[in-house]
């Protein structure tokens, strides 16, 4: 996410690029000089959108196309896989790129998991947004979006561990931003620092209660 990577290259003085892939697939992109995206490596795949309805289109030649993002790798003679579903919610397009790549490119990178969707008085969010703007507040060290059923409904709130003295007022204008950019109310609250779950591996910021 572009928050969390101007982070990594605040803190260690580097220049980060995104790389996506999985286990099962092999590398699937690579971002570009541009920085708004993520390339397809489409010398190696047939990449797909299935839409939220359930149906698969090709990736469009002009304009974008929104969904989960299909890939079938015939180059992998022992393990080949087609129309393989990788559970990233994307954004596609073909518009040409100042790199000069002639690859497709995820607008943003990958915007969430499907599986992590959580919707907030009908407004459907995944926690890749909420990160990009707890980012921006240097005071808010970790966070967890806790969603739970009340009749029927979804009620989220976004728990946070802050450093420093002014972690009140961190997390109240995180409030105010998640209005402002998601269209939606959604409460948050400072917690004790360490009272939040780490994981080694992949962190896994949506918890449902």
């Amino acid at each position: 996410m572009p928050a969390t990577r101007d982070l990594i290259e605040r803190s260690f003085g580097a220049r980060c690029f995104d790389h996506t892939g999985m286990t099962e697939l092999g590398p699937t992109g690579v971002s570009c000089a541009a920085r708004d995206g993520v390339h397809l490596i489409e010398s190696e795949f047939v990449f797909e959108v299935r839409d939220d309805a359930g149906t698969v289109h090709s990736l469009p030649e002009t304009g974008t196309i929104t969904g989960e993002l299909v890939a079938t790798n015939l180059g992998r003679w022992g393990s080949p896989l087609i129309r393989y579903r990788t559970g990233d919610r994307v954004e596609v397009t073909r518009a040409p790129c100042e790199c000069g790549s002639p690859f497709a490119k995820m607008l943003g990178g990958i915007r969430g998991r499907v599986d992590d969707m959580f919707t907030v008085r009908g407004v459907n969010l995944y926690p890749s947004q909420v990160e990009n703007l707890v980012r921006r507040h240097a005071v808010i060290a970790e966070f967890s979006i806790e969603v739970r059923s009340v009749r029927g409904m979804e009620e989220v709130t976004i728990l946070c561990e802050c450093q420093g003295d002014d972690g009140e007022a961190a997390v109240s204008q995180l409030a105010k931003d998640l209005r402002l950019a998601l269209g939606a109310r959604i409460e948050c609250r400072q917690v004790a620092a360490g009272s939040l779950p780490r994981s080694d591996l992949k962190s896994r910021r949506l918890r449902r209660v």
